[in-house]
């Protein structure tokens, strides 16, 4: 054999051999899940007759790297303890106090008039500083007994008018004590003259208006709504009480009332009352129920009557409790002084 047909021949093999692998590799490729389950398969079974155990093969997995930072690569590998991490407590905000306006800042009493023996009369005709209030007549009011300042200070009232001056307190603060602004002093220094051909002509002297220390107490004829739920029983009236109480009873339609829960008796029910009988001119009103005297219950007019009489001589003042669809008042009646 030439030279030429030995390279021929190794060439012709190489071709082959070449095949053959490629054909293995692919073969392989192709069943290489089968020939894994194969050797596992060998493997666990040589295991169990040799009584090896095979730890079973961990699956890959995916790790957070910020994970893996803080406990491996931040760890305090010192030995010392961990410092405990210092927290910083926020401040509590307390609560701002809330700025309490005086009356004198809010207003000026410009003049007043005190009548003891009829408060209903009594009245202050003030000026307002604060800016915030603006009324129906501007700046300036005519303030009585039991009246509240305009918003946003209508939380003040008027609580009395006295020769002192003009008494104010306030709604919704209890521990507050009322302030008293009096009526303020004009100094008289400068008088307004008038001059004539004869030289100056001053007014005459004008006496100043002032209490009247011995004035006669009030006792009206008719009884007389000083304000909102008081009377002052007239002499007339009273007198009508003492002798003649019956027949004025009789006028109003009325009953024992029974509470709707218990059904007890407490109170008195007013069922209707003429409109021109004494009982309407001294606040009485239809579905009204009066359920005690100066704090002692009734529940007949019977026992009305009788605590009356019995007391006549040691009240002067009467104050009825009375319930009108759920809500309560309190009536006041003043018996005048002798």
């Amino acid at each position: 054999m030439n030279i030429s047909g030995v390279n021929n021949l190794i060439w012709l093999g190489s071709i082959l051999a070449g095949g053959y692998l490629g054909y293995f590799l692919y073969d392989f490729k192709q069943n290489e899940g089968e020939l894994m389950k194969y050797v596992d398969n060998q493997v666990y079974l040589d295991a169990l007759q040799n009584n090896i155990v095979v730890p079973e093969i961990e699956e890959l997995r995916e790790y957070d790297f910020d994970v893996v930072k803080s406990v491996f690569h931040e760890m305090n590998w010192t030995g010392e303890p961990p410092k405990k991490p210092v927290v910083v407590e926020k401040p509590t905000e307390k609560p701002k106090p809330t700025q309490k306006k005086p009356v004198k800042d809010i207003l000026t009493v410009m003049y007043m008039r005190a009548a003891s023996f009829d408060p209903s009369s009594s009245q202050a005709h003030v000026l307002y500083k604060d800016p915030q209030i603006n009324t129906v007549n501007g700046k300036t009011e005519t303030l009585l007994i039991g009246d509240h300042l305009p918003k946003p200070h209508d939380t003040i009232v008027v609580k009395d008018i006295t020769p002192k001056g003009v008494l104010f307190a306030f709604d919704n603060d209890a521990e507050r004590e009322p302030e008293l602004l009096r009526v303020p002093v004009v100094d008289d220094g400068l008088t307004i003259v008038e001059v004539g051909p004869d030289g100056e002509i001053k007014p005459p002297s004008l006496g100043g208006i002032g209490v009247v220390k011995e004035a006669p107490a009030y006792r009206p004829e008719n009884t007389v709504l000083v304000r909102k739920d008081y009377y002052l029983i007239g002499t007339n009236d009273a007198a009508k009480f003492n002798t003649d109480y019956a027949s004025i009873i009789a006028q109003v339609d009325h009953a024992r009332h029974r509470d709707p829960v218990t059904r007890q008796y407490d109170g008195i029910e007013i069922k209707s009352v003429p409109s021109n009988s004494i009982a309407a001119a001294h606040g009485v009103k239809s579905g009204d129920v009066i359920k005690s005297i100066n704090g002692q219950p009734v529940t007949s007019p019977q026992e009305a009557i009788q605590y009356a009489k019995n007391n006549s001589d040691k009240y002067k003042t009467w104050e009825i409790v009375i319930e009108n669809k759920g809500v309560l008042r309190t009536v006041t009646y003043e018996t005048p002084e002798e």
